[in-house]
């Protein structure tokens, strides 16, 4: 979508820019926390926090380029904010998943 010089949004969504860019990285966040926690060898959290703060910010940069578009502090700040919250809030559920018992598959079976 930033590479659109006028995205699409719902009217209810005026003004909420920045809770827009922090629901689409929690998902990018969760997704990061999902790659974490099934990977055989973990990453630290700081990299994969990291890994998705970067993203936000060359995803800001690119705006720069694309008409009617500017790159934000404040779209940049809620990317991360997003990024963190999706991905603590995976690898909270994950921990609280295997607290209950609940079967929680974690790394790669490479047999298969």
């Amino acid at each position: 979508m930033s590479a659109w010089s006028a995205p699409p949004a719902p009217s209810w969504l005026s003004g909420w820019d920045e809770a827009a860019h922090a629901g689409l990285y929690a998902v990018l966040g969760a997704t990061l926390g999902y790659g974490k926690h099934h990977a055989t060898v973990s990453p630290p959290h700081w990299l994969l926090v990291g890994i998705g703060a970067l993203y936000g910010a060359t995803d800001e940069w690119h705006q720069r380029f694309v008409r009617g578009r500017s790159p934000e502090l404040g779209d940049w700040v809620a990317d991360v904010m997003g990024v963190l919250l999706g991905y603590t809030i995976l690898l909270v559920s994950l921990g609280w998943l295997a607290r209950r018992g609940e079967p929680v598959e974690k790394g790669v079976d490479a047999t298969s």
